[in-house]
C-alpha cells in the first residue's frame, strides 16, 4: 500500500456522517466535528508515532494525552472553518482536490499493479552490500536529448577523445578542464541508472549512451575501491536494512522503466501536436495565469496521442492543464519540453483511468486517504487566510526586536576547506601527511568523496560555528591556517578541515535583523490567532471532545 493508502493507517474518518454532533458520537470517538473525527485506533497510532519519533521517551500522561489529540484534530477544525469561508470552492482549492484525487489513484495503481510481484532476491542484496563497501570514480559526457548524445557516441566511436568531447559537453570549468569527472560516489548518492551502469562496469571501461532523470550521459570508469574482508556475519548484520533500501531502488527503477515503455509506446497526432504548441507559445502567460477563456481553446475535439488501447484527448489535455502546478507549466519552454509535458501528464492520465478500471477509487482506505490529505489541504488555505490578515507595524517590530535580543545575533562563523575520505586509517594517514606540508588543494582533487567539493576546491565559504555540533568547540579553537584532526561525520566517513578565516559573533543591529524580527512576531501572532479561531470554530459547529474517554485509555506501544 502507498503512502496515501497507508494514511488511513493512523487516520479513521467518518465520511458522511451528519454535521450536527450533539447527540451521536460513537463509542470509539474521541472528538468529532461536522463528521470529521479522531477514533481512539486513530488517537493510539498517532501517540505510538510520536513515541518512536520523540527516541521512545513519550510518557502517557494527561497533558500529552490531550497535546496529541489537539494536534490531530485541530486539523480538521481549522478545515472545517476554511468551509465556513467557502474557501473551499475557489477554482485553485477545486483543481487540488482535483489533483490529490489523481496523486493518490496513481501512485496506488503502482503499488497494487506495477510492483505488486516485485520481489527482492540474496543476489540483489548481496550485489548492494557489495556496492556501500566500494567506492567508484567516475567521468561522464552528458547531454539533454537523445540525439546529442548519440552523436557523442558515434564521434567516440570514429576515434575522438572522450577529454575533448566533455570539454565540449561542460559549461562547467571543473568538469570541462577534468574530462567530466564527477569524483567519487558510492550507492544512493547519483541517479539510480547512473549508478547501475557504473558498478557494472571495469574501470577504464566507456559504456553506451544511458538515460537518467536529469538527462543522458555516456559514462568512462576510472577507479573502483571496494573494502577488503567483506564478512558473511556483516552481511546478515544488515539485511535487514538492506532489504527495504533496495526493495525502494527497485521500486524507483521500476517506476521509471514504466514511464520510459509508455514514453518509448505513444503514438502523436503530429499536426494536433504543433497546432497546440503554436497556441500556447503565443499565449504563454494565459497558460501560466490558466486563463479559462484560452485553457478552452485548446480543447480541439481529437487526440493528441495514443498508447495502446488508451486515447488521450485535448479535453483530457485541457483538464490535466487546469490541475497542474505553476512549476509543472513553467517547464514548457519549447518543443522538445512541452512534448514532455504532454507525454508526462498523459501518462498520469493513463494511470488514474487504468485505477478508475480497477475499481481502486471505491477501495474504503483509498477513499478516506483522498479525503485526509484534502482536509490537510484545506487546513493550509485556512492558515493562509490568517496570515492574511496579520500586519507588523514598525514599532511592534521595534518593541518585539528589544525584548527578544537575545534571539536576534550573527553566530560565530568559520571559513574552511573541507577533505573527506572513507575510513578512519586513511583519514589518519592523510592528516599526518596534510599536517607535514602536503598541498590540501591537491589531497582535496585527488581523494575527496563528497563531489560538490570538487568545484569548489574543498572551500565551504563561511559557516555558523554551531554547524559542527558536538565538534563546534574544537574548531573554533584551531588558528587560522591549522588542521582539524580527522572528525568522523557517518559511518566510515571522515572529515579534515583546514581554517582559512573567522568572524566573531555579534548582535545584530535591529535594521539587520528586521526581516528576522518580522518573520519571528508573524509566527507568534499566528499562533495565537489559530489558537482563537479553533476555540470559535469548535463552538460554532458543537465540536465534541472527550477528555475522560481520552485519559481512561490504556495505551500500548
Amino acid at each position: 500500500m502507498s503512502h496515501y493508502g497507508r494514511i488511513v493507517l493512523l487516520v479513521l474518518i467518518t465520511i458522511g456522517c451528519s454535521p450536527d454532533n450533539s447527540s451521536t458520537v460513537d463509542d470509539d470517538v474521541l472528538a468529532q466535528i461536522n463528521g470529521h473525527s479522531v477514533s481512539v485506533l486513530h488517537f493510539e497510532n498517532a501517540f505510538k508515532e510520536s513515541y518512536f519519533r520523540t527516541g521512545q521517551v513519550l510518557t502517557p500522561t494527561e497533558s500529552t494525552r490531550k497535546a496529541i489529540l489537539n494536534s490531530e484534530f485541530n486539523t480538521y477544525v481549522m478545515a472545517v472553518y476554511a468551509k465556513d469561508l467557502e474557501l473551499d470552492k475557489s477554482p485553485e482549492a477545486v483543481y487540488q482536490k482535483s489533483a490529490i484525487v489523481k496523486r493518490v489513484l496513481t501512485e496506488e495503481y503502482f503499488e497494487q499493479v506495477i510492483i505488486a510481484d516485485l520481489e527482492v532476491s540474496d543476489e540483489d542484496l548481496k550485489d548492494y552490500f557489495i556496492r556501500f563497501n566500494s567506492s567508484l570514480r567516475a567521468s561522464h559526457i552528458y547531454a539533454n536529448t537523445r540525439e546529442e548524445v548519440d552523436e557523442y557516441y558515434t564521434r567516440l566511436q570514429n576515434g575522438e577523445s572522450f577529454d575533448d568531447l566533455a570539454k565540449e559537453a561542460f559549461i562547467n570549468p571543473y568538469m570541462a578542464q577534468n574530462g567530466g569527472d564527477i569524483g567519487r560516489f558510492t550507492t544512493d548518492e547519483l541517479d539510480i541508472a547512473f549508478e547501475n551502469q557504473a558498478f557494472s562496469m571495469a574501470v577504464g571501461e566507456i559504456s553506451e549512451p544511458i538515460e537518467t532523470a536529469q538527462g543522458f550521459s555516456i559514462i568512462k570508469l576510472t577507479d573502483r575501491v571496494t573494502r577488503p574482508l567483506i564478512t558473511e556475519y556483516e552481511f546478515n548484520q544488515n539485511r535487514g536494512r538492506l532489504s527495504s533500501y533496495v526493495r525502494g531502488k527497485k521500486e524507483e527503477l521500476a517506476r521509471r522503466n514504466h514511464l520510459e515503455n509508455f514514453n518509448s509506446s505513444v503514438i502523436f497526432d503530429i499536426d494536433v501536436f504543433y497546432e497546440l504548441y503554436s497556441l500556447i507559445s503565443s499565449n504563454y502567460d494565459q497558460l501560466l495565469n490558466k486563463n479559462p477563456e484560452f485553457i478552452t481553446q485548446l480543447n480541439l475535439n481529437t487526440n493528441v496521442l495514443n498508447f495502446e488501447s488508451f486515447d488521450f484527448s485535448t479535453d483530457k489535455l485541457q483538464e490535466e492543464l487546469l490541475s497542474s502546478s505553476l512549476a509543472m507549466l513553467n517547464t514548457i519552454q519549447d518543443e522538445y519540453t512541452f512534448r514532455n509535458f504532454i507525454v508526462g501528464v498523459a501518462y498520469r492520465s493513463f494511470m488514474v483511468s487504468e485505477a478508475l478500471k480497477l475499481g481502486i477509487d471505491k477501495q474504503d482506505e483509498i477513499e478516506a486517504s483522498i479525503e485526509e490529505t484534502y482536509l490537510h489541504y484545506l487546513e493550509k488555505l485556512a492558515m493562509q487566510d490568517l496570515a492574511s490578515s496579520i500586519n507588523n507595524t514598525e514599532e511592534e517590530l521595534y518593541t518585539f526586536y528589544q525584548e527578544k535580543q537575545h534571539e536576534f545575533y550573527q553566530s560565530a562563523e568559520i571559513r574552511v576547506q573541507r577533505l573527506a575520505v572513507l575510513g578512519e586509517e586513511t583519514a589518519n594517514k592523510m592528516y599526518e601527511e596534510l599536517s607535514s606540508g602536503a598541498d590540501f588543494t591537491t589531497y582535496v582533487i585527488e581523494h575527496t568523496r563528497i563531489n560538490d567539493d570538487l568545484f569548489t576546491e574543498g572551500d565551504l565559504g563561511f559557516i555558523p560555528v554551531d554547524d559542527f555540533g558536538f565538534n563546534s568547540e574544537k574548531v573554533s579553537s584551531i588558528e587560522i591556517g591549522g588542521l582539524t584532526e580527522p572528525i568522523l561525520y557517518t559511518a566510515d566517513e571522515y572529515h579534515i578541515y583546514k581554517i582559512l578565516d573567522k568572524k566573531e559573533a555579534r548582535k545584530l543591529t535591529f535594521e539587520e535583523a528586521k526581516e528576522r524580527v518580522d518573520s519571528f512576531l508573524m509566527r507568534e501572532k499566528l499562533q495565537q490567532k489559530r489558537t482563537e479561531t479553533i476555540e470559535v470554530v469548535k463552538n460554532k459547529h458543537n465540536a465534541v471532545v472527550d477528555l475522560e474517554k481520552l485519559n481512561a485509555l490504556t495505551i500500548k506501544i
